[in-house]
């Protein structure tokens, strides 16, 4: 009898243990489970999970159109436009807090659409990417690195904040006879407006152009392009072309010292 009275005490205490850690894990278990079900929740079925409503596109979870435009958040974001402004606004011209950062980058970067100021430190997002600091980091020295490629075979450029993606756009590069320069460069100049002009070419009122190397006495540019469509073409006499569209944010992106990469 004291054997088996010894063993039922051991079960009872074990058991007893077992309902203590359970009592314990058990809140942990069922906040696991609503963080688990809000990541996969989809309350309108708009393609985007509550979750992301809320935290990273500000969108109403309960609407499935939450700017009214006729058009669900989902296929919005997936085609690069706004699901908070109708009228055909693009994530990269949409500031919802206004802090000069457009939404686009605010979701790449993961700072706040709403909150213009994500780290807390007095400074605007927008102002604090522009000046090339970090936008989640309330310290004063965080630097993050600035970079534009260009792939001459593929004619696309791309540029990069630290290791975050902002940009990827096809573009015009230099004909046969007057290649594109490649190498490493950087940002020489930023000249808002420019006219290039040639025997061949009249170009005036060029809109945002980054000098980023100079040969017997030429400025080569990445800049914008108006008289022509011809992307993924050779067709420049040396400039990287940009569409306008896609060359404004490039040009707001850049700095003096930005790293130019041409491939």
């Amino acid at each position: 009898m004291k054997k088996r009275s010894g063993k039922l005490g051991a079960v009872r205490i074990a058991a007893g243990m077992m309902l203590a850690v359970m009592a314990f894990w058990t809140p942990f278990f069922v906040f696991e489970a609503a963080a688990s079900s809000l990541q996969e929740a989809d309350t309108d079925g708009d393609g985007l999970s509550d979750e992301k409503e809320m935290g990273i596109y500000a969108t109403d979870p309960a609407n499935a159109d939450t700017d009214g435009d006729g058009y669900a958040d989902g296929d919005e974001i997936r085609n690069g436009y706004s699901p908070r402004h109708g009228g055909g606004m693009r994530l990269l011209r949409a500031d919802s807090d206004d802090d000069y950062l457009v939404d686009a980058w605010e979701i790449a970067l993961g700072t706040g659409i709403l909150n213009p100021d994500s780290d807390g430190d007095l400074y605007l997002d927008g102002t604090e990417v522009a000046a090339g600091y970090d936008p989640l980091d309330a310290g004063p020295s965080k630097k993050m690195a600035k970079r534009i490629v260009v792939d001459t075979k593929a004619r696309r450029l791309t540029y990069s904040f630290g290791d975050v993606a902002l940009g990827d756009v096809l573009v015009a590069i230099g004909k046969p006879a007057t290649p594109t320069p490649t190498g490493e460069f950087s940002v020489l100049a930023k000249v808002p407006t420019k006219h290039y002009r040639g025997p061949t070419r009249d170009y005036p009122n060029t809109k945002w152009n980054l000098r980023f190397t100079s040969k017997h006495g030429l400025g080569y540019y990445i800049h914008g392009a108006y008289w022509h469509n011809n992307w993924g073409g050779t067709v420049s006499g040396g400039c990287v072309n940009v569409r306008y569209e896609d060359m404004e944010p490039l040009y707001w992106f850049a700095q003096l010292g930005t790293t130019v990469r041409i491939n």
